[in-house]
């Protein structure tokens, strides 16, 4: 067991790595869904509902069921936060588990002197955020595994020779489109479809209205103006930067959210963007985006002849 502090001085997280367990029964509940046990004052019901950044309707960060105490049936959800008062203690302190009773599972242990202490910690943002950042984490490497274990090797394939790169393509993806240093990847599904881009240029628009057209030539995609939030991650010892934003159909009624991951390489002679969108008119696209971006946490160069999860990302 460790203990990290959570950004803020009165509240530290323990980290209590199980490992994988045999013969447990499989979770329930549908990915980004949590159970929140013992929250009285609904102080992490509203933290962990908050809205998910860049998608064109408000969504919750996670959909949130409340409960007063534990039982045979909850205990086998995916994504447990159990809130529980310790008038002894002198500082919140977070304890989470995984696959305890089911799998994939993660349990949250939130132990505080009040609830009146954890509504002044909850307040700070950097609190807030890294609460919902560890079970978010979480779901990104449930989906990163399940890849692991169903993908399609036939575009991996064609991927790795065009850009260098290994990559997980979710075995649904079938249907694919080559350009100039460019390639689409996608389920082609009619009502919710989900899609890959890969390419080796900066600008987004120039590249997307080449290769990615409605029914004449003047209908194609491009960046809704003042979407995109920007930041840096680092993943197994590399930065990229991440873009999450909106897409249009210029001259059509279409639209949806991205997921823009920049890749600098390390020799600094190729950039490699990779990138998912998100066609769901009238659907929720929270779950389908963020299952969809589990992909680009796959990406490995070339030389690198052993399949490795990033896994200084997403532990």
């Amino acid at each position: 067991m460790r203990y990290l502090i959570l950004l803020f001085a009165a509240v530290t997280l323990a980290a209590c790595n199980r490992g994988k367990q045999t013969m447990l029964p499989d979770s329930g509940g549908r990915p980004y869904e949590v159970v929140v046990i013992g929250d009285s004052d609904s102080i992490l019901y509203k933290v962990l509902s908050a809205p998910v950044g860049s998608l064109p309707q408000p969504e919750p960060t996670f959909d949130v069921s409340m409960n007063t105490s534990m039982n045979a049936t909850l205990r086998l959800a995916r994504n447990i936060v159990v809130v529980e008062i310790d008038a002894k203690l002198n500082q919140i302190k977070v304890k989470y588990e995984r696959n305890v009773y089911a799998e994939p599972q993660m349990i949250v242990h939130i132990s505080t002197p009040s609830m009146k202490v954890l509504r002044q910690a909850m307040r700070f943002q950097d609190v807030a955020d890294n609460m919902r950042n560890l079970i978010k984490r979480n779901e990104m490497k449930n989906a990163i595994m399940r890849l692991e274990h169903k993908h399609n090797t036939k575009l991996e394939a064609e991927v790795l020779q065009m850009f260098g790169i290994d990559m997980r393509i979710p075995a649904d993806m079938q249907a694919s489109r080559k350009g100039k240093n460019f390639i689409w990847i996608s389920n082609d599904s009619p009502t919710a479809m989900t899609n890959i881009c890969i390419y080796t240029s900066e600008n987004r628009d120039s590249v997307m209205q080449t290769n990615i057209k409605g029914e004449t030539d003047d209908m194609y995609m491009t960046t809704v103006e003042g979407s995109v939030a920007r930041t840096e991650l680092t993943v197994d010892g590399s930065v990229r930067t991440v873009c999450r934003g909106l897409w249009e159909m210029h001259g059509d009624a279409m639209g949806g959210p991205f997921v823009q991951h920049i890749i600098k390489r390390s020799d600094k002679q190729r950039t490699i963007v990779a990138e998912v969108f998100v066609f769901a008119p009238g659907t929720k696209k929270r779950n389908l985006l963020l299952n969809t971006e589990a992909a680009l946490y796959t990406i490995q160069p070339k030389q690198n002849n052993k399949w490795k999860t990033e896994k200084s990302a997403w532990q």
